[in-house]
């Protein structure tokens, strides 16, 4: 990426924000100019008619002419009033759905099709959070930039017009507005560059507290925290980090009391020679009293002026920060695919396709621990393979090298004899049916669940079919609305939630319903009971007919089903071949297998 991407400016950040405000609202192009005029005219006619108030009184106007003329100048002031909330109030409406269209929908998109690795790790993770921080919330980020940047310009002009006034009146009045003024700016950056310094700490500190809060109001922790007494550890976990974070609070209010007590003293000068200048020339008759209270209201309202100035600059300084942020996840590049490549029928020519690990080795951060060593390994078209080892073999790395969600890091993985990378993104998904260890239920209806569709789009009778080959038919015609019914609660209180072995046969009802040429499965039966487990092998090895097949199990009972077992240690393949060849071997497999024949012998007999 350029450098301009990487440092995200104020002036680029404004830039980009408002190319996409006048592109999907151009009429707020003449609504935030007259925002600001209007934002300018209302004190300033507030000063004028009270002048002129003073000079209807202190003249003896004639009284009609005098109800006459406060009567218009507050219909003015009405007017203009209605006329700024109207044209605020429509500002703020359309900037928020362009924040909402836009910022926020882009974000949501951007996450779900970015590669995984880009939003899997702990680094990536705390650049989306910080991401959302800029687009979640009105005024918040993208909004502070957008609601702060009209004010602010209306501040500036403000400030230039009552500072000419007061140039005319006394300079001395002036320079000490303008000193008041550097010092408050040159405070307000210390205070600031104190926040951002902590920026980093305190969202990893959040992030933590949230945590804590999710694990300990969690129903499935509940049992764990009562029996274990592990109620006082999160309490400590709270008190230590709330303690941080006030801490940081602490130093941050600091920096801001320090600017808060300047202005204080510098409005305390300014006030004091701006009355002495004002009431000597009143005494001196060169300054009427109409003039008095007009020029009053100027030294009054320069200050106003000023400190909105200030205010909004640090807030759209501060809204420019977190848009960095949600930039920079933004550009964050993919390296699979979107647009052209290969489509899935590249790797269908021959039917299903044969996969190739050629030279492959990887690690998830440079400078760790490689968890795949030079891997050399085909799986043939149509071929079982079962991937068996100790944890932290490298297996399950091995199935997110062929899924895509990371990139080998030296070395190729082919697939229908070409890189996986070659592939477009969304066709080559289309080649895998997949069911990982975790089970995680969407909270729609089970037919969506199973097709991952709407359920308009969903064949009803395929899905029925499909939960029979799981084995979990029979379960979900027994429920209330069978398989329209909600999994969790999160849309419906009606929602249920499903046992571990009941979920993970629903992700096999999914897997099976894809119908992908290749099958991968990560664990797919650690949920469930033995028997359970025996008829989900079966339906395994029926469902995986004719297609390419990668298998990994702890259980190497499941094993026999495969054509060809890989012995994963250390990242390397260790062994190979079929369950009997490998027994006649008496390697680390055999050894593997013998223990945990013994474990489930012992246990029979007990």
């Amino acid at each position: 990426m350029k450098q301009q991407k990487e440092s995200y400016s104020l002036g680029s950040n404004i830039r980009y924000i408002y190319q996409i405000l006048f592109r999907e609202q151009p009429r707020t192009k003449y609504m935030l100019a007259g925002q600001v005029l209007l934002i300018v005219a209302l004190p300033l006619t507030g000063n004028l008619m009270t002048a002129a108030a003073v000079a209807a009184v202190t003249g003896g106007s004639d009284p009609g002419r005098y109800a006459l003329l406060i009567t218009t100048m507050l219909s003015a002031m009405g007017l203009l009033s209605c006329l700024q909330h109207g044209v605020t109030e429509w500002n703020e409406f359309y900037i928020e759905s362009v924040q909402n269209r836009k910022f926020l929908m882009g974000l949501v998109e951007k996450s779900l099709d970015a590669d995984y690795e880009n939003v899997e790790s702990q680094k990536q993770q705390r650049l989306l959070n910080q991401a959302s921080h800029a687009v979640n919330v009105y005024r918040q980020g993208v909004g502070k930039m957008y609601y702060g940047i009209p004010v602010f310009a209306a501040n500036a002009i403000g400030t230039l017009i009552y500072s000419l006034t007061i140039s005319v009146l006394d300079i001395r009045i002036l320079l000490v507005i303008l000193i008041m003024t550097t010092v408050g700016m040159l405070l307000e950056k210390r205070a600031r560059n104190i926040t951002e310094s902590m920026k980093e700490e305190q969202f990893r500190i959040w992030g933590r507290i949230y945590y804590l809060k999710q694990q300990a109001m969690s129903v499935e922790n509940g049992k764990d925290i009562r029996i274990y007494n592990m109620a006082e550890w999160f309490r400590s976990g709270f008190l230590r980090l709330l303690r941080r974070n006030l801490e940081m609070e602490s130093r941050r209010e600091k920096g801001w009391f320090c600017v808060s007590g300047a202005d204080s003293l510098f409005i305390l000068a300014r006030d004091i020679l701006a009355y002495a200048i004002l009431i000597a020339q009143v005494m001196a008759g060169s300054l009427s009293l109409a003039e008095f209270t007009f020029c009053l209201g100027v030294v009054s309202g320069i200050s106003n002026w000023i400190g909105g100035m200030r205010d909004n600059w640090a807030q759209v300084c501060d809204g420019s920060r977190m848009l960095r942020d949600n930039r920079r996840m933004m550009d964050y590049p993919n390296r699979f695919l979107r647009e052209g490549g290969l489509t899935a029928a590249a790797a269908l020519k021959d039917g299903a396709p044969e996969i190739e690990f050629r030279n492959v080795s990887f690690q998830y951060e440079e400078g760790s621990e490689y968890i795949l060593k030079n891997l050399n390994v085909t799986i043939r078209s149509g071929e079982k393979i079962a991937l068996v080892g100790h944890n932290g073999a490298g297996k399950s790395t091995l199935v997110k090298l062929l899924c895509g969600f990371y990139h080998p890091t030296k070395g190729e993985i082919l697939v229908g004899g070409h890189s996986i990378e070659e592939y477009n993104l969304n066709e080559y998904y289309k080649l895998l049916s997949t069911i990982f260890q975790e089970s995680n239920m969407l909270p729609f209806s089970i037919v969506c669940n199973v097709s991952g569709e709407t359920e308009e789009q969903t064949d009803l009778e395929r899905v029925w079919e499909c939960l029979e080959i799981a084995g979990i038919s029979e379960d979900i015609a027994r429920l209330e609305n069978r398989e329209m019914t909600y999994l969790t609660q999160t849309f419906r209180s009606d929602g249920i939630e499903l046992s571990g072995g009941m979920a993970q046969k629903l992700m096999l009802a999914r897997a099976v319903y894809k119908d992908a040429p290749v099958l991968v499965l990560d664990e797919p039966t650690a949920a469930l009971d033995p028997i359970a487990e025996s008829r989900v092998y079966q339906e395994y090895n029926r469902i995986a007919h004719r297609k390419t097949s990668l298998f990994i199990s702890h259980r190497l009972a499941s094993t026999r089903f495969c054509d060809r077992i890989l012995y994963l240690e250390k990242g390397e393949i260790l062994e190979q071949g079929t369950h009997e060849e490998l027994l006649k071997q008496c390697g680390k497999y055999a050894e593997m297998f013998q223990i945990q024949s013994k474990y489930y012998q012992e246990g029979a007999s007990e």
